[in-house]
């Protein structure tokens, strides 16, 4: 662990701002700051990337992390065996709606505290002196660590994407079936992915836009070709073949051993997976005009329409089913394919196929950049090993690019435990779901206790509605980590093993480590929370702008 530089060794900068020139960088030099970076320079932070991204791209950097075109196949398959249709409607539905309700209380405090890898910031800010830094060390670990394990998770399921359109062309091709081509189809993919997050904001700006565009595509697809080619083929399901459909296919053996009930609760990944990754609009506070208002309505404006318009689509997918049993038995990367191959033909199903990768890829890619962020962040405060490096911005484009290499190398080990093994596929993306979403627990939880007389509201926030929120939030996300870290097979034994629970053991490990280790080495000896990179005394003395209106401060 590093100790980040002292305020005192922090100099006032010019200020790198979107199309800068001469005259912006001299007023800034002389401490005059817009809303936007005086707002960040009274968290402690002086004003390091562009802003130049607007409502958008904050709202798009979530949106297209939930990414429900791709979420939905990606675990089509298990939840057809986890529950079938009836429960893949309910829980889908019912985890969209709690998911709306945590977005809302961790909008609330986004609102009152926008900085890059705001989670753990909130928390040692919540936590007060006494609590703070240890609250703030452990959101900051969980945090990082579950984004960590989105990145090649996401990616994996995007693979699983391709290599099934691959099978559907060339059948019986051995190397499909290599645990190494899928390595190495994964790595690219995660390079891809990186590269929007390491050249220029414009570009980002432009990734969004396009990965929006590829959304839609497939969702016009799912609502108008999926119905049609039903019409033309084996007709819909009846309501009960949906609504009254429940399959519990997580025995392998003789025996019965998980009950109907267990397996239904099981099933509840398939919409855990998709609906969380809400800070990924707070990891751009700092990129964002007007942060405080656009990050609050990017994070709970994201999660509302990605559940409105993805639950009507998982119900057309649901009817056009065509043979369910042959979904079960189906032997590709992702059984998916076993659906589309039923319902539009071979040529059909690789065409989607194809698309899928390259919106799964997007969605790594928006993953990729929370991941990034909250490694520069929490380096920026002394967290990681290697901060130094690792918190160091390009000098021309002012990206986190030494970060985003640790992400990817970081990811590609991650990958290679996962390749070829469904059971380490599941635990990762149980993982990477319990990780990110024990970290919103922390903030929210002292929201209402150790903070809940420190904490000051922004203008936006939830009122008389925020207890209620954070009871819901904090009941939900529990309940979710419990769920995710039980079998999902039976019998159990080592191919079944659920091994979330070891993941999740790895990461208290190292961060309960990190944090009473002896001889000053552990966090509890130097870290205070997060480090200020200006002076007190320089934000005392600025002047914010406002409009064209200077106004001393």
């Amino acid at each position: 662990m590093e100790k980040a530089p002292e305020a005192a060794d922090n100099k006032i900068e010019p200020v790198a701002m979107a199309g800068d020139s001469e005259s912006i960088q001299e007023a800034v030099t002389k401490n005059i700051f817009t809303q936007d970076e005086y707002q960040l320079a009274q968290l402690g932070y002086k004003q390091e990337f562009f802003r130049g991204l607007g409502l958008f791209e904050n709202w798009a950097a979530t949106f297209t992390s939930m990414n429900f075109a791709s979420g939905i196949p990606v675990l089509f398959g298990f939840v057809m065996y986890t529950g079938g249709p009836t429960a893949a409607f309910a829980n889908w539905t019912m985890i969209g709606g709690l998911s709306f309700v945590v977005s809302l209380s961790m909008a609330e405090i986004a609102a009152a505290l926008p900085t890059a890898g705001g989670i753990y910031y909130w928390s040692y800010r919540l936590g007060g002196s006494k609590w703070g830094p240890f609250l703030s060390w452990m959101t900051g670990w969980w945090n990082w660590a579950g984004w960590i394990c989105v990145v090649p998770g996401v990616q994996q399921g995007s693979t699983n994407f391709l290599i099934s359109a691959l099978e559907i062309q060339y059948p019986d091709t051995e190397v499909l079936t290599k645990g190494w081509f899928a390595w190495l189809l994964t790595s690219i993919g995660m390079f891809f992915a990186m590269a929007p997050n390491v050249i220029t904001q414009k570009v980002l700006q432009w990734y969004f836009r396009f990965a929006i565009v590829i959304f839609h595509v497939l969702v016009v697809m799912y609502w108008i070709w999926l119905p049609i080619k039903a019409v033309q083929t084996g007709g819909f399901q009846s309501g009960s073949g949906v609504f009254k459909h429940f399959y519990n296919g997580i025995n392998l053996g003789e025996e019965k051993q998980a009950s109907d009930a267990y397996c239904w609760i099981i099933s509840i990944l398939f919409g855990a997976w998709v609906f969380y990754g809400y800070d990924a609009s707070v990891h751009l506070a700092e990129e964002t005009h007007e942060a405080s208002e656009v990050v609050a309505k990017g994070m709970w404006m994201s999660t509302l329409s990605a559940w409105l318009m993805s639950v009507p689509t998982l119900i057309i997918i649901l009817f056009c089913i065509q043979d369910f049993d042959g979904i079960i038995a189906g032997t590709y990367a992702n059984n998916w394919a076993a659906y589309l191959v039923q319902l539009v033909g071979p040529n059909g199903a690789v065409a989607i196929l194809s698309l899928l990768w390259i919106d799964s890829t997007c969605a790594t890619a928006s993953c990729f950049m929370s991941a990034q962020r909250v490694t520069y962040a929490i380096s920026r405060d002394g967290i990681l090993p290697g901060s130094k490096y690792f918190r160091r911005l390009s000098k021309k484009s002012h990206m986190p690019i030494h970060a985003a290499w640790l992400v990817l190398g970081m990811s590609v080990v991650i990958t290679t435990a996962a390749i070829g093994s469904v059971v380490a596929f599941s635990a990762i993306t149980a993982a990477a779901t319990i990780a990110t979403n024990v970290s919103y627990l922390f903030p929210i939880l002292a929201r209402h206790t150790v903070g809940r007389h420190s904490f000051e509201p922004a203008k936006w926030n939830l009122g008389r509605y925020t207890i209620p929120c954070a009871i819901i939030s904090g009941s939900y996300i529990s309940f979710l980590c419990v769920v995710l870290l039980l079998p999902q097979l039976y019998p159990v034994t080592s191919e079944t093993l659920n091994y979330a629970p070891i993941m999740i053991g790895g990461i208290s490990l190292v961060s309960l480590v990190g944090w009473v280790t002896p001889f000053g080495y552990g966090g509890r000896h130097w870290f205070r929370g997060p480090q200020r990179t200006i002076s007190e005394e320089d934000v005392a003395a600025g002047i914010a702008i406002e409009g064209e209106v200077v106004r001393k401060v």
